[in-house]
């Protein structure tokens, strides 16, 4: 690195624009729906506020999934997004949690990650967000996002005959069958994307 460019860059400073910048990329208003996201405890992230380090890190990942510039993301000069129109897809994010939906703003995706561009949600559970398109035609197999007595979750559904269905994963252990009348469905995941 050069003279000119250590100048430039200081680990010790600049995080707090930095960390507004990135949480503008991920569509998030609070350091709580970015500690949330990220599972890096508020804590954590208000220590980082507080000192004004710089999340170089964080801003790598935000990058990568949101599509932002990283030099936008890292000096806040340029456009936060370079090239969007035809390559990045804007997703509503849900944090689903204890059976009920929140809206936590928006995340971009890169659209060749995606089986389909049509009403498409992004849902945040445990270590996993789930691509869940609820513009399907028929109710087959598969991963579903669901409504079961007034609560939400991520399920996996089979098909029985007559009309039922059988429906295993969530927080239940043995798997359990009943009309598919009896539960709303709201559309079908489409992607997994797990927390390493």
């Amino acid at each position: 690195m050069n003279k000119k460019n250590a100048d430039r860059y200081d680990p010790n400073s600049g995080g707090q624009e930095a960390m507004k910048r990135i949480m503008e990329a991920y569509g998030f208003k609070t350091r709580t729906e970015l500690s949330d996201y990220t599972g890096i405890s508020n804590s954590t992230l208000n220590t980082w506020w507080r000192r004004d380090f710089y999340p170089a890190q964080v801003m790598v990942w935000c990058s990568l999934e949101t599509g932002a510039s990283l030099q936008w993301l890292a000096t806040g000069e340029g456009q936060m997004f370079e090239d969007t129109d035809s390559q990045i897809q804007k997703i509503n994010l849900f944090n689903l949690d204890k059976g009920i939906l929140s809206d936590t703003g928006a995340v971009l995706f890169d659209k060749s990650l995606l089986q389909s561009q049509n009403d498409l949600i992004a849902v945040n559970s445990g270590d996993s967000t789930y691509i869940v398109n609820k513009s399907f035609q028929t109710v087959l197999d598969g991963k579903w996002l669901v409504e079961i007595e007034g609560m939400k979750s991520i399920r996996d559904l089979e098909l029985v005959p007559v009309g039922r269905v059988r429906i295993s994963g969530g927080e239940i252990k043995p798997p359990f069958e009943c009309a598919l009348a009896d539960i709303k469905i709201i559309g079908i995941v489409e992607r997994v994307i797990s927390k390493a």
